[in-house]
């Protein structure tokens, strides 16, 4: 949990700069929603070659909320059957069902509002598997598996929220899903070969890939997972798998929970450091690594909270799958269990093989489910399989096109000199993407080529645009997109990018829906961007939240006398030395304006959250004050509407959009990543030397510290998605190189 800096930069919380710490969310005053429509005006004057914008709207459709706590259970009923493995799948698939405990109260999840959006296998017919098999003969070569073949995935490491595409190294979650789906309606597929090892990325991606593996095994095809290495987040995937095997020597540690907090407020003493830190937010832990060297009340209560969350998820969904009580699988952990043989003998694996002998054990499910036995067991790997097409297997989408836009990494206003292309969220890359959908560059450009000597009037009313001119009157619709779908997975950055990005949603949910859906973390400038969306949905274990800011600097005063080191200022007006000043401490009245100064952007942020949620101020009061909360505690108090995933985040988007449930649609990735020759030759360049592109993005984090900060603790992060086996005073020294 100490990796704050170095391991995964794009993550993290950010660096402080040596004359400010500046962690602010600064945003303008929201204004009042009128019941009017809103209204874009542009004037063109032929004296002026471009759009001057005369009027702008006011105010934006405020879509309408339903603030009592939702989440929603994915299963309509429940099935008998007589046989032990389809029951336990059966209850698997009720992935958020019925209740939650909030304050100590049960809070009822209704799912009357939105649809669940489940994955339901439809048996293919004879005409589409003709269909299938004539495709199959024309594919192109790296398209060809045999028959009979078995899809082999190894998930270990990070796993990206964005499409990867051939020069790009790691897994990518979108492609890992869509793997799972064709395998279960390829005929040349019988089964798949998963081979779990150490995971680093955030629970709710494993609760998305976990997903996917029930929905698979409603194909009736066989799944098995292979775990030499397991912890917590390995087990949560293998164990809805049909089967689990490790080998003799595995080392396996399901032994809890931990959340973890470095202080580095006695170093600073040491060296001669003060910082001067304001905190707006009594959850706001951002900066207490600098000046405490213990835990808060407040962050204890937090952590506590979400480590019984995860905790909890855990326990109920292993006792689910494994056919166990809760009571037993807590029992299981606080016994220490690590020998093999005894994790056999109580039914928490299947049995103990070694590699080459599990592919043997596949090779006799094939023969239970009729598949023809080969001499040699024919393998597919991931990489491979990614290649084949949805059109080979006849699961395109239909006419109604929905976009999805993936925002994914820590926010920027603009891309640095160091950054590499898919490294973060670039504000000024997303919002051409939004306005793509939105469908009004092309039109402007058009109007001021035909209009640039003649005076034009242009309106913008819910999706439509109109124009005038001397010569001709147009109206066009942007109909290309039904809906939209914002995938966040983000702790937050530049402040003033999640404002303008945040703009730029909202005037795309006035003209059509929209949908946030969020993936491991959606906090501080993650969530500014969420909440600018008619729907939020997010997963069980989401982080999200973080409503609050915090502010300050570095006192150098005394470790500049310690080493020797002088430095004096000449300034103009009466607070021009405010920030750079590091030399001292603040004047009384330059304390004042810094702690009024935070005390407003908090207001702003804060009130701006109320007005997008439709909350009154003093109810998102209750539930901001830099608080970060889980999906499901997220959804009881109003900041998320729906518990669930991408699946369930398309399916509520086609109920905005007035497209029935069972009429298929195309999502259209405006992400989708096209490799460039800088790209390649940095990849080779990596490969070859060694170049760790950590240090890159430390560099630029150093070299980009300047400006307000909307960004969640990123120990916090750490702490809870993943990175365990760090070591602390480590991660103190990168803690520390991180402030300067």
């Amino acid at each position: 949990m100490a990796k704050l800096l170095f391991l995964q930069t794009s993550h993290l919380a950010s660096p402080i700069h040596r004359c400010a710490v500046t962690a602010i969310l600064s945003v303008p005053k929201p204004l009042p929603i009128p019941s009017s429509l809103p209204r874009l005006l542009f004037r063109c004057h032929y004296r002026h070659i471009g759009l001057v914008a005369l009027s702008s709207p006011s105010s934006l459709r405020e879509p309408s909320r339903n603030l009592k706590a939702q989440a929603f259970d994915s299963s309509s009923s429940e099935t008998k059957t007589g046989d032990e493995k389809e029951q336990r799948l059966e209850n698997d698939c009720k992935e958020n069902d019925s209740e939650i405990k909030v304050n100590s109260e049960a809070v009822k999840i209704s799912d009357e509002e939105y649809p669940s959006g489940e994955f339901q296998f439809e048996k293919p017919g004879i005409w589409k598997t003709f269909v299938v098999k004539l495709r199959m003969l024309v594919a192109l070569p790296w398209e060809r598996v045999r028959k009979g073949s078995v899809l082999t995935m190894k998930l270990r490491g990070q796993i990206s929220d964005q499409l990867k595409n051939r020069f790009s190294s790691g897994l990518s979650l979108p492609q890992i899903c869509e793997n799972f789906v064709k395998a279960a309606y390829d005929p040349r597929i019988s089964g798949v070969y998963l081979h779990i090892d150490s995971l680093n990325c955030g629970w709710a991606k494993v609760e998305e890939i976990r997903r996917h593996i029930l929905d698979f095994r409603k194909s009736g095809k066989f799944i098995v997972a292979y775990v030499p290495v397991c912890r917590e987040k390995e087990y949560y995937l293998a164990c809805a798998c049909e089967e689990i095997y490790a080998p003799p020597s595995a080392y396996f540690s399901l032994f809890g929970f931990t959340v973890q907090a470095s202080f580095i407020r006695g170093v600073l003493d040491k060296v001669g450091i003060e910082p001067q830190v304001e905190r707006i937010g009594k959850y706001k832990s951002a900066g207490d690594q600098l000046i405490r060297k213990t835990m808060s009340k407040e962050n204890c209560e937090m952590l506590t909270a979400l480590l019984d969350n995860i905790y909890g998820a855990w326990v109920d969904k292993v006792s689910s799958a494994k056919g166990k009580e809760s009571e037993n699988v807590v029992e299981f952990i606080n016994e220490g269990v690590f020998q093999i043989e005894k994790l056999k003998t109580d039914g928490w694996i299947t049995d103990i093989q070694y590699d080459d002998e599990v592919l043997q054990v596949i090779s006799k499910l094939k023969e239970r489910l009729g598949v023809q036995k080969d001499k040699f067991l024919s393998l597919v790997d991931y990489r491979k399989y990614c290649k084949v097409r949805k059109w080979t297997l006849d699961l395109l989408g239909g006419k109604d096109q929905i976009a999805l836009i993936r925002a994914s990494g820590s926010i920027s206003r603009v891309r640095g000199p160091l950054s590499s292309p898919g490294s973060g969220i670039v504000g000024e890359q997303l919002i051409e993407k939004i306005r793509t959908v939105r469908d009004l560059y092309d039109f402007l450009v058009e109007i001021v080529a035909s209009h640039l000597h003649c005076l034009c009037e242009i309106t913008y009313i819910k999706g439509n645009i109109h124009y005038e001119g001397f010569w001709r009157r147009k109206t066009m619709e942007s109909k290309r997109y039904k809906a939209a779908i914002i995938r966040i997975d983000s702790p937050g950055g530049d402040a003033l990018a999640s404002d303008l990005m945040w703009r730029e949603i909202r005037l795309l949910a006035a003209s059509k829906p929209v949908v946030a859906s969020m993936s491991d973390l959606a906090a501080s400038g993650g969530y500014y961007m969420a909440m600018a969306a008619d729907t939020i949905v997010a997963e069980n274990l989401t982080l999200t939240g973080s409503i609050g800011v915090v502010t300050g600097k570095f006192n150098l005063g005394n470790l500049y006398e310690k080493i020797g080191f002088n430095k004096e200022i000449l300034s103009r007006g009466k607070y021009a030395e405010l920030l750079a000043a590091e030399n001292r401490p603040f004047k009384p009245d330059e304390a004042e304006l810094f702690s009024r100064s935070a005390q407003r952007a908090y207001q702003q942020f804060r009130d701006k959250a109320a007005l997008s949620r439709s909350m009154s101020e003093d109810k998102m009061e209750e539930v901001a004050q830099g608080r970060v909360w889980t999906g499901k505690d997220a959804a009881s108090r109003g900041l998320v509407d729906a518990i669930g995933g991408l699946s369930r985040a398309v399916a509520i988007a086609k109920q905005k959009a007035n497209i029935p449930q069972d009429r298929k649609v195309t999502l259209v990735e405006l992400s989708r990543p096209s490799p460039t020759l800088p790209e390649i030759l940095s990849g080779i360049g990596s490969t070859l030397v060694g170049v760790d592109t950590t240090v890159k993005a430390l560099l630029q984090d150093m070299t980009f510290s300047e400006g307000v900060q909307a960004r969640m603790d990123g120990i916090l992060f750490e702490r809870l998605e993943g990175a365990s086996n760090s070591n602390p005073i480590f991660g103190l020294i990168k803690d520390y190189l991180s402030s300067l």
